[in-house]
């Protein structure tokens, strides 16, 4: 039953020069033997299958096996699994960074709601879901191969080489490798574990003749070196995944040698100069030197830029090694574009290239898009943009020539970014929080973000009749408040200040958002803005918007466990209400179809609060938390969830 299966160690990589992917373990079972592995519980052996021996457990308990050494930490494991007899709906899972049965990340299978696979984590004995896709055809007798990637807190999951799924956690960190047979029966043939061990101890510090350095931030070295941002997913419906995945232009060879550790740059660095911490270079130089798998810090300073910052088309990464630019350990970056004049040309970061991680910056002023993003698998992370001409962050086709969608953005991240008081002087039309529209590819996610005080939108998801439908963006864990106006109170007429709005021109487009809030918006919390879809809206609060909270006049949406209360009009809310658990405001009141009516006293406050955090997660801390004894917690599905939002 042997798969071929091309393996790529993926995820973020700080720090550490010609990182190679390197094969750690594999076991083919050929030998009749599985010497290599310890069980714990239920019925192994290894047994003839066709024309290959493959690795069986047979019990209908609960069936453990690991392998591997504790001190891995970022790695992919795949194996070849097929399940004769799932016995119901129970799963089989391929695990990673595994310490015992208690402890250890999971990639899953099982045939429940017509297929179904998950990211899974157990620590302490507590099993969390942290992903999970439904729908994917899972049938016993068949071999699929499946792969977890672990990477930092970036847990990604493949079945037959296709990412389905990816998820945030960082609380295991290291560990070996785990086959599960949750009372099933089930086969597993070709484990493969690739990646490396290596990690970074401490970011470099600087020599006795690093003497040069911003003036305007401190020479002395972090204790270590940046990681990426722990952001623990919750339970959400993932990206989609389209027929076929978009495949970067490769990096052209470079007239002289690529960097493949690291580089630095400074506000007060020379292009010319070396790129040592002593010896800093600038950012646009940085950019065309640096290979893959290299990191740029940015040292603390304000970097004044009166044109674009453009990463180039054909300057990428790769899947298995990113290109990073990094703020230096605690130091804040500024890339500052208020030297651009007021124009759709004068963007300020624009990543035309793919598989770039950029972390820790803030982007202010520039003339256009503070950051604009045309490329593919990009990550953006713990950044602040603000005081643009235009969205802080969009993501559009990098050039009008590229008229398929197989040629628009995709699969990129946006995690824990802030973008406010963004401002289009010329009619306020334009200026959004965050904008996915117009010409964008599948799998573009927003998780853990905040959309304030923007002349427009919170969120953009527009496409138009010309271009057509777009792809399915997903955003989960984030929250939307006073857009509409800046909060210096600038505003135009011409401005829409709806919190999320999900479409445009009767287009329909299923988007997915998932665990967000939106609050006291100039003018809706959630609109489908005439997208006829089902767009899938679960787990979301909308409280104290101008008009609806929720205005959803046409569709066949997806509602599930959504709460609306004190919204200055009545919802509109085309679609399904799942089990009758949505919470509407309608004819002044707050009610779902069971009967349970809400109040003030059903929340601790209704007081807003945001506090966002040096790491760019976010807290509400009591708002609009549900108070105890609330009728809203346990009243959702599945049986036990609450109902609303919970960002805490």
């Amino acid at each position: 039953m042997a798969l071929s299966a091309v393996l790529a160690f993926g995820g973020l990589q700080w720090g550490i020069p010609s990182v190679q992917a390197a094969s750690l373990f594999s076991d083919d079972f050929e030998s009749g033997s599985a010497g290599n592995w310890t069980s714990t519980t239920g019925t192994w052996s290894v047994v003839q299958d066709g024309s290959s021996h493959v690795y069986y457990q047979s019990g209908s308990s609960e069936g453990r096996t690991s392998a591997g050494s504790s001190s891995w930490s970022d790695y992919s494991v795949q194996a070849d699994v097929k399940v004769d007899n799932f016995n119901g709906n129970n799963r089989t899972y391929v695990c990673g960074r595994y310490t015992d049965g208690n402890n250890y990340y999971a990639a899953s299978i099982s045939n429940s709601n017509g297929g179904t696979l998950e990211i899974r984590k157990k620590a302490g004995g507590e099993s969390t879901t942290l992903a999970t896709k439904t729908g994917y055809a899972i049938t016993a007798g068949t071999v699929y191969a499946v792969k977890l990637e672990l990477s930092g807190d970036s847990i990604n999951m493949y079945v037959n080489n296709v990412l389905q799924l990816n998820a945030h956690d960082n609380i295991l960190s290291s560990g070996g490798i785990g086959l599960i047979a949750y009372k099933t029966s089930a086969k597993f043939d070709n484990v493969i574990v690739s990646g490396t061990t290596t990690a970074p101890t401490s970011t470099p510090t600087a020599t006795a003749t690093a003497t040069v350095a911003p003036t305007t931030s401190p020479t002395a070295a972090p204790t270590s070196t940046p990681s990426p941002t722990a952001t623990a997913a919750p339970t959400a419906t993932p990206t989609p995944t389209p027929t076929s995945t978009p495949t970067p232009t490769p990096t052209p060879t470079p007239t002289s040698t690529p960097v493949s550790g690291t580089l630095y740059v400074a506000p007060n660095g020379a292009a010319g100069n070396a790129g040592t911490i002593g010896s800093p270079t600038t950012l646009r130089s940085a950019l065309t030197k640096i290979a893959a798998g290299g990191t740029i810090y940015m040292r603390g300073g304000t970097y004044s830029f009166s044109s674009p910052v453009t990463i180039e088309r054909d300057n990428s990464g790769t899947s298995s090694s990113r290109k990073n630019i990094v703020a230096y350990g605690s130091e804040k970056p500024v890339l500052d574009f208020s030297g651009e004049s007021f124009a759709s040309t004068e963007r300020g970061l624009q990543i035309f290239g793919h598989y770039w991680n950029v972390k820790g910056l803030e982007v202010k002023g520039a003339g256009d898009n503070g950051i604009f993003i045309g490329g593919n698998y990009n990550i953006i992370e713990n950044v602040e943009t603000h005081h643009n001409r235009d969205s802080g962050l969009q993501i559009s086709r990098y050039a009008s020539t590229a008229t398929s969608m197989s040629d628009w953005p995709s699969y990129n991240q946006v995690i824990g970014v802030y973008s406010h008081d963004n401002f289009d002087p010329d009619n306020g039309e334009d200026a959004d929080g965050f904008a996915a529209k117009l010409t964008i590819g599948p799998g573009n996610v927003f998780d853990k973000c905040i959309s304030a005080w923007n002349t427009d939108d919170g969120w953009d998801l527009y496409t138009k009749t010309d271009t057509g439908p777009i792809g399915i963006v997903t955003i989960k864990n984030s929250v939307a408040y006073k857009n509409g106006q800046t909060s210096d109170g600038n505003t135009t007429t011409n401005s829409d200040g709806n919190g999320f709005k999900l479409g445009g021109d009767k287009i329909a487009v299923n988007h997915i958002v998932t665990n967000s809030v939106a609050f006291q918006n100039k003018k809706h919390g959630f609109t489908y803005n005439s997208n006829p879809g089902s767009i899938q809206l679960t787990n979301s609060t909308s409280w104290s918007n101008g008009q609806s909270n929720f205005a959803f006049d046409t569709g066949t949406h997806m509602f599930t466990n959504n709460l609306s209360f004190a919204g200055a009009s009545s919802d509109k809310t085309s679609g399904t209400d799942v089990s009758s658990t949505n919470v509407w405001w309608k004819s002044n009141a707050s009610a779902n179809g069971k009967g349970l009516v809400v109040s003030s006293a059903d929340f601790v406050s209704l007081t807003p609060s945001v506090v966002r955090n040096a790491d760019g997660s976010f807290t509400l801390g009591n708002f609009l938390k549900l108070a105890t004894g609330s009728d809203l917690i346990g009243s959702g599905t599945p049986s036990g969830t609450n109902i609303g939002a919970t960002i805490q």
